[in-house]
């Protein structure tokens, strides 16, 4: 049997209508996502001259006055509402970047901004940029992590262990030195505000807290390599206390009083397992997850969320590389294409209009109306008809065009 359909342009317009995307603008295309008891907005950019210049985000962190300040291999960019890059500076290393290629971000505690890159460092005092590239100070030069601890800045260099700048002076922390850190390289730098420790989580060589006494440092290791949470290598703030150590499979939280509690897999997520890629917490207790299949939301010890591309968490792919959570509470995220931001859990009508913005010197505004569901946790029945079903109805109107024949 042959199934023939009939012809008729309105169908065919109509279908076409329905499989073209919506084009994701460079400055920005908006679309709110509802379902459950979440909604939010979702305002994606797409990297062009005159907006952020790369989708890859090696570090991202809050400004001084509510900006968001994002380190790309292509130079450093700053959202206030719309984008500013600063690149380098060839003629005048003092008025630019060292390099394009930026690495690490970090403020410190006069409101100075450190830049890592591959070659050194610059501070920037809001005038001048100040560059660190003396191998005296600094033993390697490649830069993989800042972070600020009271009025210390750490460093976590390349195969060189850590440096901590205080006051004008340095000090290196030589590996495997006598009671200083028992690794080469640390991948990742993460304050613990509840005890005033510092957490480093390295690739082969355990996880380690770096704890001050009576102006001794002390370096202690939390956990061995061949310990099970050992080779989590990345590890992520905990705004309420802790932190959150992860690799590409697990994610642990951790804590001096109660040690690593394992939370989740890559095989705890819907029709994983996915890997994951970053983690971020939020002062509410959630925790944001990046994986190969967009966001999941890990709350109260299960998954309640997933927010992917049919959600607008990106246009072209599910990956999310990057995640960040900004100080007025948006979730900013990285795709291979895209960079963008989630406005968060707000109330909101179940209709809404995605809006494509292209910067022009009078931008045109081409609403399109949609209804986007979050996918809700196993056993929660869904309270809005998602974008599939509404597709199928669609086509089920047109089931009188279709005739068997033998």
């Amino acid at each position: 049997m042959v199934l023939h359909m009939r012809y008729n342009p309105v169908f065919y317009f109509l279908l076409a209508l329905c499989l073209i995307p919506v084009a994701a603008g460079a400055d920005p295309t908006t679309a709110n996502v509802s379902g459950g008891q979440h909604a939010g907005a979702v305002y994606l950019f797409r990297p062009t001259s005159d907006s952020i210049p790369s989708a890859q985000v090696n570090a991202i962190i809050n400004g001084l006055h509510g900006e968001v300040l994002i380190a790309t291999p292509l130079g450093l960019s700053t959202y206030d509402g719309s984008w500013s890059t600063r690149h380098i500076n060839r003629n005048n290393l003092s008025n630019g970047l060292l390099d394009n290629f930026v690495t690490a971000l970090a403020y410190d505690s006069s409101g100075n901004l450190w830049i890592g890159y591959a070659g050194g460092i610059q501070i920037y005092n809001g005038r001048d940029y100040q560059i660190i590239t003396d191998q005296q100070l600094l033993k390697s030069l490649q830069i993989r992590a800042l972070q600020r601890w009271n009025d210390e800045m750490w460093i976590a260099t390349g195969n060189a262990g850590l440096n901590q700048y205080n006051n004008g002076n340095w000090t290196w922390y030589a590996p495997y030195s006598p009671g200083g850190p028992g690794f080469y390289e640390a991948d990742s730098l993460a304050l613990d505000s509840a005890t005033g420790t510092l957490l480093v989580g390295t690739s082969q060589e355990g996880l380690w807290a770096v704890t001050e006494s009576n102006g001794t440092i002390l370096f202690a290791k939390i956990q061995d390599k061949n310990d099970p949470c050992g080779l989590l290598g990345q590890v992520r703030q905990d705004p309420l206390g802790g932190a959150y150590f992860f690799n590409s499979t697990e994610v642990a939280h951790y804590t001096a009083d109660t040690g690593f509690t394992p939370i989740l897999s890559k095989g705890d997520f819907y029709g994983g397992p996915y890997a994951i890629n970053d983690v971020a917490a939020g002062t509410g207790g959630a925790l944001y997850v990046a994986t190969e299949d967009g966001i999941y939301v890990w709350e109260k010890g299960a998954i309640t969320r997933h927010l992917g591309t049919f959600e607008g968490f990106g246009t072209n792919s599910h990956s999310i590389r990057r995640i960040f959570i900004d100080a007025m509470g948006r979730l900013w995220f990285s795709t291979p294409d895209n960079i963008g931001y989630y406005t968060g859990d707000v109330p909101t009508v179940p209709l809404i209009a995605v809006e494509t913005i292209t910067p022009t010197p009078t931008p045109t505004l081409v609403p399109v109306n949609v209804s986007l569901t979050i996918t809700p946790a196993p056993g929660t029945p869904p309270e809005n008809h998602s974008l599939l079903d509404r597709i199928a109805g669609f086509f089920a109107g047109f089931l009188p065009f279709l005739h068997p024949s033998g």
